[in-house]
C-alpha cells in the first residue's frame, strides 16, 4: 500500500491579502443557489445559478449560466444566459486572451465537455470544442478557472491520479493546445475534497475550498503561494477567515481590476450558496490562521473501497417505524432494544440512523451535547468490537444544488468519522460515505419528510 503524507505545518508567517469582513454583503437577493462567481473584462458578474424556473431545463436545471451588469448603486438584476447554457449543468470557467469564454457542459451530447464561445454584436456564438488530453471527471462536482492570462486553467474533480476524492489539478496552454491535467500534488490535495481552486491576480497564491480540516464551517477557502513554476510545490495552507457567518463557503477570487473579492456561503439553507462581496478600500494585508501543527492528513491510491469489501445493502435503512433509534440515552428501560444490542444485531450491509446526531443548518457543527452522547456510547461499542468495521453515511434532502448537498452530507460524515476517532475508535474501521438527497427515506415535499432525510447512518460493511 503506497501512502502520502503531508510534512508538519511549520509556524512561518506567511501574508495573504485578506479583507476584513465589515465591508461583506449580500450581492443578490435570489432564492436559488448560486455559485461560480465571475468577473468579466467589463466588469459583469458571471455565475452559475441553479434550479431556477428560467433555466433551460428548467426546476430541474442543476445549473445554468447568468450574468448581471454593474450600474451605479450596485449589480443589476441578473439574467439567464441561455446561449452558453444547456438543460443540464453548466459553469463558465473563464476568459482567455483570444476573447474566448470557455464553458464546462455536463452533458453535451451525452459528454462532459469544455466548450469555446465568442461573443458579437448578434451575442454568443459556439466555437470550437476544448480538447484536454486524458481528461476523465469522475463523481458529481466539476469546477474550474483561468487564470488572468487565460493560459492556465485550474480543475477541482475526481480524476486520475486522485489521492482520495476531489483534487486539484493544473493544465496549461501552449499557444496550440492545452496541456494532459496534472495533479498539483500532495501539499494541497488530500484524501478529503478540494474544491472551487482561484489563481489571484498576480498568479502566485491559489486559493482553494477543502473540507481536510477541522473547522466549524466543514468546508472553507484556504491560500497556498506557488514557490516554483512545477506547480507540485507549495506553502502549507493557510485558513482564511472570510466572515464570521456559518455555512458552507467556497468559489472565493479577486476582482482583477478593482479592490474586492466574491465568495458564496450557504448560511442561509442546507444547500443554496449566496455570493457575498467582500470590499475595502483601504486594504491591510495580515497574518491569516494558521493550520495546526502536526495536522497532517494521510492519503492513498486505492480505490474508495480502501480494501474492504463493500456489499449491497440487504435491506432498506431502519427508520422510525422500527424503533431503532438513539434515544432515551444512558436509559435502558424494560422492554427497550438497548444501542449495543441495536448495534450488534446489525448483518453485513444493514444500517442504522444516528437519530439524535443533529447538525447546526449548513454546517458540520453538531448542535448539542446529546450528539455527543451518542458518539460516545457508539465509541464505545466499536472498541468493543474492532471487528466490525462501519461506513458512516450522510444524507441531506434533495432541496437545493446537488452538488452541494453532496459536498455537505460528505463533509458530515467525515466529521463523525473524526469524532469517533478521537475517540479511540481505530480509523481503519470507519468509513466515510456523503449520499446527499439520493437516498431519500421519506417525502421531500414537505418539512417533516426533509427533515428525516437529513440524517447520518452507521452501517456495518464487513467483519472480520
Amino acid at each position: 500500500m503506497t501512502k502520502f503524507f503531508r510534512a508538519s505545518t511549520f509556524f512561518v508567517l506567511a501574508l495573504f491579502t485578506f479583507y476584513p469582513s465589515k465591508g461583506q454583503r449580500p450581492v443578490f437577493s435570489l432564492a436559488y443557489d448560486e455559485h461560480q462567481p465571475l468577473i468579466a473584462a467589463g466588469g459583469e458578474l458571471y455565475f452559475s445559478l441553479s434550479y431556477h424556473p428560467q433555466n433551460k431545463g428548467g426546476l430541474k436545471d442543476p445549473g445554468d449560466v447568468w450574468v448581471a451588469a454593474e450600474g451605479k448603486q450596485g449589480f443589476e438584476p441578473p439574467v439567464p444566459v441561455h446561449e452558453l447554457s444547456t438543460e443540464q449543468y453548466d459553469l463558465l470557467i473563464g476568459f482567455n486572451q483570444r476573447n474566448e469564454a470557455l464553458v464546462y457542459h455536463a452533458n453535451e451530447n451525452s459528454q462532459q465537455v469544455i466548450q469555446s464561445y465568442t461573443k458579437d454584436s448578434l451575442g454568443w456564438r459556439k466555437g470550437e470544442f476544448i480538447q484536454l488530453p486524458g481528461l476523465k471527471i469522475e463523481g458529481d462536482h466539476f469546477s474550474a478557472s483561468l487564470d488572468s492570462s487565460g493560459q492556465i486553467m485550474l480543475m477541482a474533480m475526481d480524476s486520475y491520479g486522485s489521492y482520495g476524492n476531489e483534487d486539484i489539478y493544473m493544465s496549461q496552454y501552449n499557444g496550440i493546445s492545452w496541456s494532459r491535467p496534472m495533479n498539483i500534488g500532495g501539499a494541497i490535495n488530500t484524501a478529503k475534497q478540494e474544491l472551487s481552486p482561484r489563481l489571484s491576480k498576480t498568479g502566485d497564491t491559489l486559493y482553494f475550498a477543502s473540507n481536510a480540516h477541522d473547522t466549524q464551517k466543514g468546508i472553507e477557502v484556504y491560500a497556498s503561494k506557488r514557490l516554483d513554476n512545477t506547480w507540485r510545490n507549495w506553502s502549507p495552507p493557510e485558513l482564511l477567515n472570510l466572515s464570521q457567518m456559518q455555512g458552507v463557503e467556497m468559489y472565493y477570487f479577486q476582482d482583477p481590476k478593482n479592490d474586492r473579492s466574491f465568495f458564496t456561503n450557504t448560511q442561509t439553507s442546507e444547500g443554496f450558496g449566496n455570493i457575498y462581496m467582500l470590499e475595502n478600500l483601504d486594504l491591510e494585508t495580515i497574518p491569516v490562521k494558521i493550520l495546526a501543527e502536526n495536522s497532517t492528513e494521510s492519503r492513498s491510491n486505492l480505490d474508495a473501497n480502501d480494501g474492504i469489501n463493500m456489499p449491497k445493502p440487504k435491506v432498506n435503512p431502519i427508520t422510525v417505524a422500527d424503533a431503532h433509534l438513539f434515544s432515551n440515552l444512558g436509559e435502558e428501560s424494560k422492554g427497550q432494544i438497548s444501542m449495543a444490542e441495536k448495534l450488534d444485531s446489525l448483518a453485513v450491509g444493514e444500517q442504522l440512523i444516528l437519530e439524535n446526531v443533529l447538525f447546526k443548518k449548513g454546517t458540520v457543527a453538531l448542535l448539542d451535547s446529546t450528539s455527543l452522547l451518542v458518539l460516545d456510547e457508539l465509541a464505545t461499542f466499536l472498541k468493543k468490537h474492532p471487528e466490525k468495521k462501519m461506513a458512516i453515511e450522510g444524507h441531506t434532502d434533495s432541496y437545493g444544488n446537488a452538488n452541494v448537498n453532496m459536498r455537505l452530507s460528505l463533509a458530515r460524515a467525515d466529521k463523525i468519522k473524526e469524532l469517533l476517532e478521537q475517540r479511540g475508535v481505530k480509523a481503519t474501521n470507519l468509513k466515510a460515505k456523503g449520499w446527499g438527497g439520493k437516498k431519500p427515506i421519506a417525502t421531500n415535499s414537505n418539512e417533516a419528510g426533509r427533515k428525516r432525510n437529513r440524517r447520518v447512518e452507521i452501517k456495518l460493511i464487513a467483519e472480520d
